[in-house]
């Protein structure tokens, strides 16, 4: 990437994306629909991930994992934690502050969206590689199905029976129907740590089949598709909605524990 291409801040050794959402997504539509894509001077596809409290924790037991993360283009913290932690660490010197928490999912349906108000435009076709039940199988017998999200049509390509053991057959299918599809697009929905490593793995792939853009989503399609409710707008605006997500998904608590030693890894990076 071009040196100062954007504002970030070094928090746990990330270079996260430091201003608000609105300009995360000007930067993002003038990369795709400007009058030269890569304006942003990487080499296609841009990589976005999407790190937050959990992630951190997670990178600072696993070196694999917070290499995967350095390799991002964009790292666009996904987590009121983040900001709260970059705020505390400025008060010391220890960090520039986060402007906002910028969820994942906001940007994915941002991205829809420009994709639908520039239809004349060459980028438009969308793949989500992973996730579940989007979509039902293909009525052609093929890997590849399709659904529908405000009339657009997204490809869906499974993938995988199991992420953390993927066959060589999968994988070469998979390949397979990425080069059929020539996709502008690629939402990857296999959840941390594993897409992040595909995502970062499958780069050489992305940018022989001109990718303009590749992002990490988790479950964002889930909320888009109404699969899992989502939290109110003023729930979000506090900041609780993981505490919605817990309410609603109490399975959750062992992963929330998490954020306890993502608060203790703040206070040692003051002391």
């Amino acid at each position: 990437m071009t040196k100062n291409a954007y504002s970030t801040s070094l928090l746990f050794d990330l270079k996260l994306f430091s201003r608000r959402n609105d300009e995360l997504l000007k930067l993002l539509e003038n990369h795709l629909f400007g009058q030269k894509n890569g304006s942003l001077g990487v080499k296609l596809p841009l990589i976005l991930l999407t790190p937050n409290s959990e992630q951190v924790i997670i990178a600072q037991k696993d070196p694999q994992f917070q290499h995967y993360l350095q390799q991002a283009d964009i790292l666009i913290p996904d987590g009121i934690g983040l900001v709260f932690a970059s705020k505390i660490l400025s008060i010391f010197g220890k960090a520039e502050p986060l402007a906002e928490n910028i969820p994942g999912v906001d940007v994915v349906a941002a991205l829809l969206k420009m994709v639908q108000d520039h239809q004349s435009a060459a980028v438009n076709r969308v793949v989500v590689v992973g996730g579940r039940d989007y979509a039902a199988k293909s009525q052609s017998g093929t890997s590849i199905a399709t659904f529908t999200y405000q009339g657009q049509t997204i490809y869906w390509l499974p993938a995988y029976q199991d992420i953390s053991q993927p066959t060589p057959q999968e994988e070469a299918q998979l390949q397979a129907d990425l080069k059929q599809l020539q996709p502008d697009l690629v939402f990857v929905a296999f959840g941390a740590p594993y897409q992040e490593q595909w995502l970062i793995e499958h780069h050489a792939l992305l940018s022989k089949l001109k990718v303009e853009l590749a992002m990490v989503v988790g479950g964002s399609f889930d909320f888009l598709l109404e699969k899992v409710p989502r939290a109110p707008r003023w729930v979000r605006g506090l900041g609780l909605e993981w505490l919605f997500r817990l309410i609603n998904e109490p399975w959750r608590w062992r992963r929330q524990l998490k954020l306890l030693q993502f608060m203790k890894l703040v206070v040692k990076s003051i002391v």
